[in-house]
């Protein structure tokens, strides 16, 4: 019998990134050795190294650089030049009217008017992409005809009742349209044909599974990290200027999860957080298991006793917004008051390097030049949990973050935020305090720090709750039970029919 095959989906994480998506990659498709994996990750321009090496049952990487080329078609190396020249010759004026357009007025009138129903968006979707494997990508979206559909059609209301259209300037349809090429490249490639379609995220990366769903029947397993509309909701107030394409984008990211959530056969959020969240999205309690993220208890375990010196306050994360490192830095400016030595380190690379460049001034600005240091990435996390005498974690938003995960195993005092499934991990074995609240983050952590025996039974309790819920062989159940029920699902579907 041939193995199972997946195809997984990630969209700015796995293979090239950092990052607790990746970390679950990456010990999903170790875990589940017999399972074939095809993996097709979105990321931010082609000239990325692999952070991941993949494991001998990846079996194809397909990589969709959504920035840093000048044509979808030159990353489509599953077709020989002469078919992609051939292609583009065919995309005349004529076809793109034809073919193009109204797949494309449809999609895209869906995405301005919520009103419009979400099977309508994805009729257009399918008829995009079938266009796509005849006809050439570039040409179709450079053509006078997408221009005029754009200026027609993106015209649309804010959320304010009674608020008259917001009529977009000539550079703002110019800057929608050039995100909406970008962004559904990924349906300019051939969707690879699998048992199962996995997508990391309720995103754009989601567009393949999707395709496979509506096109080939293929079962699709959708895992919620993060909440994705959530996130980019926030990321989207400080990362674009003009008001209109602010708004374009959240209606397109909002069009983009619901297709997602509709198709999903099966949705796998890693916390039953960001489970409330899906079903308010209309996903009924009967397509959402929750199944945890899991660490290698053996690898993330307690190391010997910290001797005495200077207290260590230790971080493991991305630096960015949504991670809280100046509420941090704010906090570790309280502590010293109270703690004169201690000492903070933050580990993990800067993926915004304005917000790092703001996080490195204001640790001048307050003097705390010998209390916080960057230490940089770690290939080595468990050692720095072990050296630590308390762990914090002061991110905005979470799903079910795999630093508390290996932080509980290593016996470790945590001091966090209480967002996204946090709360859920911790239970009573960690101490939680409100996100962006610098003061209470601080009381926290200063009354660990003066409170020995406190952090020996919180760490105890932590590790014995992370091994009995939270271990790879867990985790790695889950997605093996998952597969199976849907593949053994749509062979039952098959026969009844």
């Amino acid at each position: 019998m041939a193995p199972l095959s997946v195809l997984l989906t990630t969209e700015g994480t796995y293979p090239y990134h950092k990052g607790g998506v990746s970390t679950w990659c990456d010990a999903l498709t170790r875990q589940l050795g017999e399972v074939n994996f095809r993996l097709m990750a979105l990321a931010m321009h082609p000239y990325l190294k692999q952070s991941y090496s993949l494991h001998p049952n990846v079996t194809q990487l397909v990589t969709v650089p959504l920035w840093g080329i000048e044509q979808a078609t030159e990353f489509r190396y599953e077709s020989p030049f002469s078919t992609l020249l051939d292609r583009r010759w065919r995309t005349s004026n004529a076809i793109i009217e034809q073919r193009f357009v109204p797949a494309f007025e449809g999609f895209l009138r869906g995405v301005v008017d919520p009103s419009v129903p979400v099977e309508v968006v994805a009729a257009g979707l399918i008829e995009m992409y079938d266009y796509f494997q005849e006809f050439d990508y570039d040409t179709s979206f450079r053509s006078e005809a997408a221009w005029d559909t754009v200026v027609r059609t993106l015209s649309f209301s804010d959320s304010r009742d009674g608020a008259p259209p917001l009529i977009p300037a000539v550079g703002e349809i110019v800057g929608s349209l050039r995100l909406l090429c970008n962004l559904l490249q990924p349906l300019a490639l051939p969707v690879p044909r699998c048992d199962v379609s996995h997508s990391s995220a309720a995103a754009f990366c989601g567009l393949p599974c999707i395709v496979a769903k509506l096109k080939y029947g293929v079962p699709f397993l959708l895992t919620e990290h993060g909440v994705y509309v959530r996130e980019q909701y926030l990321a989207l107030r400080r990362s674009i200027e003009s008001p209109f394409i602010r708004h374009f984008m959240c209606r397109l990211v909002n069009r983009i999860a619901s297709l997602n959530y509709r198709y999903a056969d099966l949705v796998s959020p890693v916390c039953g957080y960001n489970a409330r969240w899906e079903e308010w999205w209309g996903v009924p309690r009967s397509r959402i298991r929750v199944i945890f993220n899991g660490a290698d208890p053996e690898r993330f375990s307690p190391g010997p006793p910290k001797p005495s010196g200077r207290p260590v306050v230790c971080t493991i994360g991305l630096i960015y917004p949504l991670k809280g490192q100046l509420d941090l830095i704010a906090a570790a400016a309280l502590v010293r008051d109270q703690v004169a030595d201690v000492e903070f380190r933050l580990y993990g690379a800067p993926t915004d390097e304005e917000y790092f460049q703001v996080c490195r001034r204001r640790v001048a600005e307050l003097g705390l030049q010998n209390t916080v240091s960057f230490a940089g990435q770690t290939s080595t996390p468990w050692e720095v949990l072990r050296e630590a005498d308390v762990v914090a974690m002061t991110s905005v938003s979470e799903g079910f973050p795999y630093s508390i995960i290996e932080a509980m195993l290593t016996g470790s005092a945590i001091v966090a935020t209480d967002v996204g499934g946090v709360r859920e991990a911790l239970a009573d074995t960690g101490v939680l305090a409100p996100p962006r609240q610098p003061r209470e983050i601080a009381d926290a952590i200063v009354m660990l720090l003066q409170s020995p025996e406190k952090r020996r039974n919180l760490g105890a309790a932590a590790r014995a709750r992370a091994l009995q819920c939270f271990s790879e062989q867990t985790f790695a159940d889950g997605y093996r039970q998952a597969y199976q029920d849907l593949v053994s699902r749509d062979t039952q579907l098959a026969h009844a029919s």
